[in-house]
């Protein structure tokens, strides 16, 4: 029985087989920290402690890896998300007299993984990667092939490696229209906030 288990572990078709039904098919709803309503997501996907991913209504994503190992990645509703996403809430860290091979959850310092959000009504292109403790901004474009270090404004368009804030997708007044069709009073942006945003971006 050993020496069949051994040649199961060891077998590269096998290991194959079982990689590709668990890429396509190897997750329930249950398993993750929540799951929403009208989710589409499309294979392959690769996900790593799924108790840590949240995942809003009316989401569509396409293939991905999300890594979600000691902090977590929160996808809010209304969001669409092209193939090749990457996600790592974690960091490598280093330690004097220590290989880096020999670095492991147990022994990594603390202060390393944060938590990955993308807001309300985020577009994200094909092939972008969000790194650990990044807020991406309600509204938010991700143009295709970015690697998002730090966390954007709403409303912008954002793109390059590393990411960065090329200008916003509409008017103030715009996003105060658009806000005013989609969400109560209390959640919108006021002027004023946007205002302050737009300075701040905008210099």
């Amino acid at each position: 029985m050993n020496r069949i288990l051994y040649f199961i572990k060891r077998n590269r078709i096998v290991r194959g087989i079982y990689f590709f039904f668990i890429s396509f098919w190897g997750y329930k709803k249950s398993e993750f920290g929540s799951f929403g309503e009208n989710v589409v997501i499309t294979p392959p996907c690769n996900f790593t402690n799924k108790s840590n991913i949240f995942i809003g209504n009316n989401v569509g994503i396409g293939s991905c890896s999300i890594s979600a190992l000691n902090a977590k990645c929160i996808i809010k509703d209304n969001c669409a998300i092209a193939a090749g996403l990457n996600v790592q809430t974690g960091n490598h860290a280093r330690i004097i007299g220590m290989y880096i091979t020999d670095i492991t959850e147990a022994n990594k310092p603390r202060g390393y993984d944060s938590d990955v959000i993308i807001e309300n009504d985020v577009w994200i292109g094909s092939k972008v990667t969000i790194l650990s403790g990044v807020t991406v901004g309600r509204g938010c474009t991700v143009a295709a092939g970015a690697v998002v270090a730090k966390s954007t404004p709403p409303y912008a368009i954002i793109g390059g490696v590393p990411a960065k804030f090329i200008k916003f997708y509409w008017t103030i007044d715009e996003i105060l229209l658009h806000e005013s069709k989609l969400y109560p009073e209390s959640e919108r942006f006021t002027r004023e906030q946007l205002e302050e945003i737009f300075r701040k971006y905008n210099s």
